[in-house]
């Protein structure tokens, strides 16, 4: 009903929600509902590009928005590359890294010029995770090496190369995903103890503007065994210590399926210390979570005490100022990643 206030909307934003969109349009009902739920970030998908013209309206759009959200996108190389229909493929992180730093630094570079052509101002990259021989996540060549400092200094040329057009990025997924067997999508990981040196190559990256998204994954090793990573204050909370914007993963998750419903995790994460929760694909949601989150804020004046630290914590994130990137210009990196990495168009 026209001028009803829900419960949990109005005019403060919700700085720590980070969520998606249903398509390559704003509806007029979606348009609403994101000016009433104000979120941080708006994340992008394949569902949500379709050609240039459209998705610079739509990331136009939406940085316009009344909480001036950030727009972030997964941008790795790879299989992991949202905008491969716009851009063409780009290398495997694990390719481009055992060709060496510059291909890296290159693979980097081309992700941070499509960002920046499009105003996107995030790139959920580079990923920091030490590829284990048992592990999951390296079998998908998106690791950028199995040693620890192998993996900090490709990961350091990655963010040369992407921030040097405006574009902040994201260390992920801590405290390193690499020891996990399972798919952190379907499944619960546990970690096994090179989680405690995997931990500190996100401690020696982190920084004021690079994100550090925290996994749901099981870490005993860093002194919590009943709850993932990302709702453990035992884990968060010395995080908080580096300054650096910390953001859950995807709470819709499977890793997640036994801790409550999706507000009680985004909740539970946020109590935990994270600063912004990711919301991506259980869209529905958006509005419960953003209602039970500040309900339980109100309820609790610790949770909401964290929540005012967090808020001051991201306000700058995502907000440098992006290059003026020609479109000529994203392709010729693109093609020079590709040449740097050995990986054909």
């Amino acid at each position: 009903m026209t001028g009803v206030r829900r419960p949990g909307s109005g005019d403060r934003d919700n700085r720590w929600l980070l969520c998606g969109v249903p398509g390559p349009a704003l509806d007029a009902e979606e348009r609403a509902l994101l000016e009433e739920l104000r979120p941080g970030g708006i994340v992008l998908f394949a569902r949500n590009v379709g050609d240039r013209e459209q998705l610079s309206s739509l990331v136009q759009e939406l940085r316009e928005l009344p909480s001036r959200p950030f727009v972030a996108i997964d941008l790795e190389g790879g299989r992991v590359n949202r905008l491969q229909g716009l851009i063409g493929p780009l290398p495997p992180a694990g390719q481009a890294a055992r060709a060496g730093l510059e291909a890296v630094r290159a693979l980097g570079a081309a992700a941070g010029a499509a960002c920046a052509h499009f105003g996107i101002a995030v790139d959920f990259a580079p990923v920091v995770d030490v590829a284990r021989p048992e592990g999951w996540l390296g079998s998908e060549a998106r690791c950028l090496g199995s040693a620890p400092a192998e993996v900090q200094a490709a990961a350091a040329a990655y963010l040369e190369g992407l921030e040097s057009f405006g574009v902040s990025g994201c260390l992920k997924h801590y405290p390193g995903l690499g020891s996990g067997a399972v798919d952190s999508h379907l499944e619960l990981p546990l970690l096994d103890d090179s989680a405690v040196e995997d931990a500190a190559v996100f401690r020696a990256l982190a920084a004021p503007g690079r994100a550090v998204m925290v996994a749901h994954a099981l870490a005993p090793a860093l002194g919590e065994a009943a709850c993932p990573a990302s709702l453990s204050r035992t884990i968060v909370a010395p995080l908080r210590a580096l300054s650096a914007p910390l953001v859950a993963d995807d709470v819709e998750m499977g890793a997640l399926s036994a801790y409550g419903d999706i507000p009680e995790r985004a909740a539970a994460a946020l109590g935990a210390g994270c600063d912004q929760v990711l919301l991506c694909n259980a869209l529905s949601a958006r509005r419960e979570v953003v209602e039970h989150v500040n309900g339980a804020a109100r309820r609790d004046p610790v949770l909401a005490a964290t929540l005012r630290e967090s808020e001051a914590r991201v306000a700058g994130y995502g907000r440098g100022e992006l290059s003026l990137v020609s479109w000529d210009d994203v392709l010729e990196l693109g093609e020079r990643a590709r040449a740097l990495a050995g990986a054909r168009a």
